[in-house]
């Protein structure tokens, strides 16, 4: 499936093409917790994207680590190691373009070198067959790891940028229009829950087709209703 006016086939590019990849900051327990923001594997696995405001972690660091570690728009962040394969090498994008960031130890930076539209690489990474070319290429046991080069040498398929763009609002609407589903389904479960509450504590008298109330609620035992076996 395709939209109108793009017809050019999709070209394959290695992901050492477009990111140069870094590890992350290992700082001592004491430096955590203060700080600059800084991203981990939970905003990677818990974010359909990450933004400065979504990140958990902080890290109290110099002004050379900042700019040395930082993250700008459009940065990839992997999960550099896992204890189950599935997860291994799971990456989010960085879609921030007020604040920067900084990352930690178990997370790899693939910052933007090349060509392409941000959010339409966050969808991309996340199909089964990028998922499925990095999890093949992992390596451990007990735990499993990617690296920089391991990384660098996934292939991938990519249109052009206009239609990486066009596919980039597509997915957004529909993302918009999942929100807001969730929101009117989040509301009618706590209009559920209140209605259920008053139902059961007797404040809400209901009435039959013919406006009149039913007749009052009778206490009963459990065993007048049930048989124990």
């Amino acid at each position: 499936m395709r939209f109108p006016g793009f017809q050019e086939d999709w070209e394959v590019k290695k992901l050492g093409e477009l990111l140069e990849f870094k590890n992350g900051i290992n700082a001592s327990k004491e430096q955590y917790g203060k700080g600059v923001k800084f991203i981990n594997v939970l905003d990677i696995l818990n974010n359909d994207f990450i933004t400065y405001a979504n990140i958990v972690g902080k890290v109290d660091v110099d002004s050379n680590i900042i700019e040395k570690f930082s993250v700008q728009y459009g940065d990839v962040l992997f999960q550099r190691s896992s204890e189950t394969r599935e997860e291994v090498g799971t990456a989010n994008v960085y879609l921030d373009e007020q604040k920067n960031a900084t990352f930690g130890g178990f997370v790899i930076r693939g910052r933007k070198i090349g060509d392409y539209e941000p959010r339409f690489f966050n969808n991309l990474l996340k199909t089964d067959s990028a998922r499925e070319s990095i999890i093949t290429r992992s390596g451990g046991s007990t735990r499993f790891n990617v690296g920089q080069e391991i990384l660098s040498s996934i292939a991938l398929y990519f249109p052009s940028i206009p239609e990486q763009g066009k596919i980039s609002n597509f997915l957004s609407h529909l993302d918009k229009r999942l929100s807001t589903q969730k929101k009117i389904i989040e509301n009618l479960k706590l209009q559920k829950n209140i209605i259920v509450k008053k139902i059961f504590s007797q404040g809400l008298q209901l009435k039959n087709i013919n406006e009149n109330s039913f007749p009052k609620w009778i206490e009963k035992k459990l065993g007048d209703i049930t048989e124990i076996v």
